[in-house]
C-alpha cells in the first residue's frame, strides 16, 4: 500500500495541496499573523506525511530530535503522534487490536484513570488538560510501535537512528562547550541531556559486544555523547549514567555466561571506559570554565537572605521547589492538587519570601517525576503509577530471562538497560512525563513487547 498511489493517497494529496495554497493567498493578501502562516502550513505537512505510512514514522523520529516550540506548548513529536496514528489505521488496518493486546495496557490505563480524581483539585483545569495530552501521545505511539516496530531489525535500525542523532547534536553541544565557555544544550535545550545519556549507554552495550572497526567506531560515538553530557553541567544526568552503567556492569559479571561475555571480557572494558571518561572529563574541564563549580558542591552552601544569592545554585532552587511541592501535597495528599497543574498553581501553596518564590519555582515543576505525581495525583496516582512502574520492571525482567543468541543480547540490553536509566533518573528529573522524552518510552515500550514477542516465538520453535 504505501509503495503506490491508491485513491485515497492521491485525494490525500489533492487536499492539502489546495490547503497549502489556499494558506498561502490568504497570508500574502490578507496579512494573517505568521505564526498562523507557519501553523497552518506545519499542519498541512503532517496531513501530507499520512499519505505513506513509512513516511508519517520517519517525521515522527525525526521530530523527536526537533527543539520544543514555545508557541505550541506541547512539543512537536508529542502533537503529531496523532497524525501518525490516523496514518496507522488507513495503512495497517488488519490485525491492530490483536498485536496491541499486551500485560501493559491495564497498568498503564489503570495509571491514568487514578490521576483523573485530582482534576477536581485544579483552579486551571484546561491548562492540566492541555499537559496531559501528553499521556495521550504515550498512548497513541505505544499503540503504533506495537504494530509498526514489530521486527529485530525495525528495532534496531531505530535504536541507530536514535544513536545517530544525539551523536550529530552532541557534536553541536561539543562546539558550543569549547567556543562559549558555558552550559551547553544545543537545539534540543534541557531535553538534550537525558538523550545524550541514553545514547551513551546504549553505545556502551554496542562496545561491549562489537568487534574491530565497529567497536571502534562505537566508541568515539561513546566518547563524544559522553563528552556532549559532560558539558552540559548536569550533574544529576551524570550519576543517571554511571548508576546505569554500573548496574550493567555488575548484572554482566552474574549473569555472563547466559549473554555471551566473559568477566575478563567486562573487566578490560569497564577499566578502558572509566579511563575514557575520566580523560573526557578533564579535556572539557580545560575548555569549559565553569565545569568545576559544578562539581564543587562546597560552592553551593552560601545562601543568604537575597535571592539572588542563589544564582547558580542548583541544589539549594530545587530545595525551594520541593518544599513547596511538599506543602502543595500536606493540602491534598489522597487525590493530589491536580494532573500537570503543579507548575501552573504552585502561586497558592508557597510559604517561602515571595521574591524566592517568583525567581525559582514560579512556572516549575517539582523537579522529580516520583515527587510530581505524588503532588499532582497524590497517594492514589502514586499507587497507580508505581504499579505501572512495577508491571514494567516485571515484563523487563521477563526479556531478560528468555533464551536468547548472541547476535539478540544486544537489544536486549539496550532495550531493558533504558528503563533501567529512565526508571533511575525519574528520581533526578521530571522531563520523562513531558514531550519527546514521554514519546519515547511509549517507543520503547513496544520495543519491550514486540522483542519479548520475537524471543519466545523462536524459543517455542526451538
Amino acid at each position: 500500500m504505501d509503495t503506490q498511489y491508491t485513491i485515497r493517497q492521491n485525494l490525500a494529496l489533492f487536499i492539502t495541496a489546495t490547503i497549502a495554497g489556499f494558506v498561502s493567498v490568504l497570508f500574502l493578501y490578507k496579512g494573517l499573523p505568521v505564526e498562523i502562516f507557519f501553523l497552518l502550513i506545519g499542519f498541512t505537512i503532517c496531513l501530507v506525511s499520512m499519505i505513506s505510512f513509512e513516511t508519517a514514522q520517519f517525521f515522527f523520529l525525526t521530530l523527536i530530535f526537533l527543539p520544543y516550540i514555545y508557541a505550541l506548548r506541547i512539543h512537536p513529536s508529542a502533537i503529531y503522534t496523532l497524525f501518525l496514528f490516523i496514518s496507522a489505521l488507513f495503512s495497517l488496518k488488519n490485525g491492530m487490536l490483536q498485536k496491541a493486546k499486551n500485560p501493559l495496557w491495564f497498568p498503564l490505563f489503570f495509571y491514568f484513570i487514578t490521576t483523573l480524581p485530582s482534576l477536581v483539585n485544579t483552579p486551571r483545569l484546561i491548562l492540566s488538560i492541555r499537559d496531559m495530552s501528553n499521556q495521550l501521545a504515550l498512548f497513541l505511539i505505544f499503540f503504533v510501535s506495537l504494530n509498526a516496530f514489530d521486527s529485530a531489525d525495525k528495532i534496531r535500525k531505530i535504536f541507530y537512528f536514535f544513536i545517530a542523532a544525539v551523536f550529530l547534536h552532541s557534536l553541536y553541544v561539543v562546539y558550543l562547550g569549547i567556543t562559549v565557555d558555558r552550559r551547553a544544550f544545543g537545539l534540543l535545550g534541557v531535553y538534550y541531556i537525558d538523550f545524550a545519556a541514553l545514547a551513551g549507554l546504549l553505545t556502551f552495550i554496542l562496545v561491549l559486544y562489537l568487534r574491530g572497526v565497529k567497536r571502534i567506531i562505537a566508541s568515539i560515538i561513546f566518547a563524544i555523547s559522553t563528552l556532549g553530557l559532560i558539558l552540559t553541567q548536569t550533574r544529576n544526568a551524570w550519576i543517571s549514567f554511571a548508576f546505569a552503567i554500573v548496574t550493567l556492569m555488575i548484572y554482566l559479571i552474574f549473569k555472563g555466561e547466559s549473554f555471551y561475555i566473559k568477566r575478563r571480557t567486562i573487566t578490560r572494558i569497564l577499566v578502558f571506559s572509566v579511563l575514557l571518561i575520566a580523560s573526557v572529563f578533564i579535556f572539557a574541564g580545560s575548555v569549559n570554565t565553569k565545569l568545576e563549580s559544578r562539581v564543587d558542591l562546597a560552592n553551593e552552601s552560601v545562601v543568604n537572605d537575597d535571592p539572588v544569592s542563589i544564582g547558580a545554585n542548583s541544589l539549594a532552587s530545587r530545595v525551594l521547589i520541593w518544599y513547596t511541592a511538599g506543602l502543595a501535597f500536606l493540602q491534598h495528599p489522597y487525590i493530589g492538587i491536580g494532573s500537570y497543574s503543579f507548575k501552573h498553581t504552585s502561586d497558592l501553596y508557597y510559604k517561602i519570601p515571595k521574591g524566592f518564590f517568583k525567581l525559582y519555582v514560579e512556572g516549575r515543576t517539582p523537579h522529580v517525576t516520583y515527587l510530581q505525581v505524588l503532588t499532582e495525583t497524590g497517594i492514589l496516582g502514586m499507587m497507580g503509577f508505581l504499579f505501572f512502574i512495577f508491571s514494567l520492571i516485571r515484563e523487563m525482567r521477563k526479556l531478560l530471562s528468555v533464551e536468547k543468541s548472541k547476535e539478540e543480547i544486544t537489544l536486549t540490553l539496550m532495550i531493558a538497560w533504558s528503563f533501567v536509566y529512565i526508571i533511575f533518573s525519574m528520581f533526578m528529573t521530571e522531563s520523562w512525563l513531558y514531550g519527546q522524552y514521554i514519546v519515547w518510552i511509549g517507543v520503547l515500550l513496544g520495543f519491550l513487547i514486540n522483542f519479548q514477542r520475537i524471543l519466545n516465538a523462536k524459543s517455542k520453535v526451538n
